[in-house]
């Protein structure tokens, strides 16, 4: 038996306003599809087939969320989608999504790391 090794992917998103990706997840391939919302300070993503056909709308990155997709999909079944930061800010800014924050995506195996924050340590 070959045992597939996989490692964490960091999805190349950018804060240039909306924008679409074609990215292979796992076995597929999709199109991401990232926005920011002024009035609710929030960036979200639409996921869909290579025909544009949506499967997951409106997914809120915000920081600190164990898996984004958890329960939206069978075909994100056993994957996880993250949204991290590198300086404990939010993902609430307009220039935040790729320079801040960043959506990191585990495949189907692969254990992310536990995501804990407390605040009385830092």
């Amino acid at each position: 038996m070959v045992r597939r090794i996989t490692m964490p992917q960091l999805i190349p998103l950018t804060n240039d306003g909306c924008r679409r990706i074609n990215i292979s997840l796992g076995q597929n391939r999709y199109i991401l599809e990232t926005y920011y919302m002024p009035h609710i300070r929030c960036w979200l993503m639409d996921i869909y087939n290579m025909d544009s056909t949506p499967i997951i709308t409106g997914i809120s990155l915000n920081v600190g969320v164990d898996n984004l997709v958890a329960g939206k999909s069978e075909l994100f079944r056993n994957q996880t989608l993250r949204c991290v930061s590198i300086n404990n800010t939010e993902n609430n800014t307009p220039d935040s999504l790729g320079k801040t924050c960043f959506v990191i995506y585990y495949g189907e195996g692969e254990t992310p790391p536990p995501y804990i924050l407390d605040k009385m340590l830092g």
